[in-house]
C-alpha cells in the first residue's frame, strides 16, 4: 500500500523517492524501515514490477529482466562508478552522512528445564537458609538411577517425585532441604563440549591446561539451522571460563561455516507428512555412494538451502561412469596438453576445499575430465594426481581405480599432490548466473572469450537444470568475473 501524500528522500541524489507499507519487510529489523533496491534483491524486483517502479541498475551485470544480486563494478552511482560495490559501500555510507551501527537481538536465556534428562542444576532450598549452592566437594550432582521418571503432572520436573532423590539436608544449617528439580537445557553441555573432546578422560579437571593449549582453538566450527544461537551461548560460556583462566584462548572457534539445507524437490522442507522425503538409501541403491556424494557437494555453495533434484543427480552419475572408462585411456608418458590444467586444477581444488567451495572443486573435476576426453589419454602420473584430488569426493571409485593402476596402499592415505606455481597461475574463478541467479562458478583462462565461456558453462548440470532447454535470449560476460544468462 502506497502512503500518499508523504515521501522519503534519498540520502545520495536528494530526490523524492515514494513509501510504501508491505508485509515482506521484517519489522523487528533494524528500525523496520528500508531503502528498496528492486534491481539488485529479488523481493524488491518483485515488489517493484507489481507496482510498475523504476528499476535502477547501480552494479554492473544487472538488467531490467532480472535482479542482479551478486557483486561487481558500480554504475549510475556518480563519483563511486567503477568500484567494486563491496569495497565502496563504506565510502557511500560516509558520503550520505551515515554511520556504521550495531544492533544485538539476544535474549534473556530461560536456563531451567522440567525434565528428569539434563544436568540438574546444583543449588538446594533451604526453609532457614533459602537458597544454598551445594559445596564443591559434593559435585557434581548426579540424576537419580530410577526405572522411571512419568511427568507429576503439576508442571514440575520428573524428580519433583523422586522423593529419595530430592529430600536431602542443608549444607549451611544441616536441617532438612530439598534439590532443585529444574535441570539445564541441552545447551549447557553442548556449549563446552569441543573442550571435553581435548581431554575426555581428565576425572579431575574440565580439560588440562597443557590439553587446552595444544588443541585450543577449534580450527573449524561447521554448524546447521541452529548455529547462530549456539555460537552466542558457547561464546557465552567460553568467555566465563577465560576469564576464570580454564582456557587461554578469548574466542572458542576460530572460523565457522554454515551449512545450508537441502529441500525436497517440490522445494518445501522435507517430511514424512508431507511424502517428499528422499531417501539417500534409494539414491545409493540406483545411482552409487559416490555419484550421491559428488551431487551433495556440485548442488550448490555449502551455505546455501539448495532443492534436491533427482534429473541433476543423473549428471553426476555420468561423471563417475565416464571416469571409470577413463582407465582405457592412461599411458605411461605425461599428455603435455594437459600439464598446465592439471596444476591449476590442483591449486583450485585444494583452495576450494579449504574454502568449503566443494560445488566449484567440481566443477574443476568436470573440466578437467572434459580435456582428457579431447585429448584421448592422459599420462600414469597426471592420472595418478587426478584420483588423488577426486579421492575426498569420490572415495570408492578413486580407491579402486587407484589399485587398478598398480598403486600401492589406500589412495586416503596418499600424499596430496602438489603443483607447480608458475603453471598455475592463468585462471580465474568466473560466477556462472541464469536470470541473475548464482548456478554454479567455473576456473576460466583470464583470456577465454564469451564463446569459450558459454560452452564451458552450458555443460554444469545446474546452469543445464535452469536453463531448461531454452535458449538464452542474451548473454552478459565480463571477463573473469560473470556469466549471466538471460532467458
Amino acid at each position: 500500500m502506497k502512503l500518499e501524500g508523504v515521501v522519503a528522500i534519498n540520502p545520495a541524489t536528494k530526490q523524492e523517492i515514494p513509501i510504501y507499507v508491505a508485509d515482506y519487510v521484517l519489522g523487528s529489523y533494524g528500525t523496520g524501515a528500508i531503502m528498496a533496491v528492486p534491481a539488485h534483491d529479488e523481493r524488491d524486483y518483485e515488489f517493484a514490477k507489481r507496482f510498475d517502479l523504476p528499476i535502477v541498475t547501480v552494479v554492473e551485470g544487472g538488467s531490467a529482466d532480472v535482479a542482479y544480486i551478486d557483486d561487481g563494478a558500480l554504475v549510475n552511482s556518480g563519483e563511486f562508478d567503477g568500484k567494486n560495490n563491496e569495497e565502496a559501500k563504506w565510502d557511500i555510507v560516509a558520503a550520505v552522512g551515515g554511520k556504521k551501527a550495531v544492533r544485538y537481538k539476544l535474549r534473556d536465556w530461560v536456563f531451567s528445564r522440567q525434565r528428569y534428562w539434563g544436568e540438574p542444576i546444583p543449588v538446594i532450598h533451604c526453609p532457614t537458609d533459602g537458597i544454598v549452592p551445594v559445596p564443591y566437594e559434593d559435585l557434581p550432582v548426579l540424576l537419580p538411577d530410577v526405572e522411571s521418571y512419568e511427568p507429576t503432572g503439576t508442571g514440575e520436573s520428573p524428580l519433583a517425585a523422586i522423593d529419595s532423590w530430592v529430600n536431602t539436608t542443608c549444607p549451611k544449617c544441616k536441617g532438612p532441604a530439598k534439590r532443585e528439580t529444574n535441570t539445564m537445557p541441552q545447551w549447557a553441555g553442548s556449549s563446552w563440549y569441543y573442550l571435553r573432546f581435548m581431554d575426555p578422560h581428565d576425572s579431575e579437571q574440565l580439560v588440562s591446561a597443557k590439553q587446552e593449549k595444544h588443541w585450543a582453538p577449534v580450527d573449524v566450527y561447521v554448524g546447521g539451522d541452529h548455529a547462530v544461537r549456539h555460537l552466542i551461548y558457547a561464546r557465552f560460556w567460553h568467555k566465563f571460563l577465560f576469564d576464570i583462566a580454564v582456557v587461554s584462548t578469548q574466542e572458542p572457534f576460530a572460523r565457522l561455516e554454515f551449512l545450508g539445507f537441502i529441500l525436497a524437490e517440490d522445494g518445501r522442507k522435507m517430511s514424512k507428512r508431507l511424502g517428499n522425503v528422499i531417501n539417500p538409501d534409494d539414491v545409493v541403491a540406483e545411482h552409487g555412494a559416490d555419484a550421491f556424494r559428488i551431487y551433495e557437494m556440485f548442488m550448490g555453495p555449502f551455505e546455501n538451502t539448495t532443492a534436491w533434484s533427482t534429473a541433476s543427480i543423473a549428471g553426476t552419475a555420468r561423471f563417475v561412469d565416464r571416469l571409470w572408462n577413463m582407465q582405457e585411456l592412461v599411458r605411461p608418458d605425461a599428455v603435455p596438453a594437459l600439464d598446465r590444467l592439471l596444476h591449476e586444477s590442483v591449486k583450485k581444488i585444494s583452495e576450494d576445499i579449504e574454502a568449503f567451495k566443494f560445488n566449484t572443486a567440481v566443477s574443476q573435476m568436470m573440466v578437467f575430465q572434459n580435456a582428457i576426453a579431447k585429448e584421448g589419454a592422459i599420462g600414469k602420473e597426471q592420472w595418478s594426481a587426478y584420483l588423488r584430488l577426486l579421492a575426498p569426493f569420490a572415495p570408492h571409485v578413486t580407491d579402486a581405480l587407484w589399485e587398478l593402476a598398480g598403486e600401492t596402499g589406500s589412495i586416503h592415505v596418499a600424499p596430496w599432490p602438489s603443483f607447480d606455481p608458475a603453471l598455475a597461475a592463468s585462471t580465474r574463478e568466473v560466477v556462472i548466473q541464469v536470470n541473475g541467479k548464482r548456478r554454479g562458478a567455473l576456473p576460466l583462462a583470464a583470456e577465454a572469450s564469451e564463446a569459450e565461456a558459454v560452452v564451458a558453462a552450458r555443460e554444469l548440470v545446474p546452469v543445464a537444470t535452469a536453463l531448461g532447454g531454452q535458449e538464452p535470449k542474451r548473454t552478459v560476460y565480463v571477463p573473469g568475473k560473470i556469466l549471466n544468462f538471460v532467458v
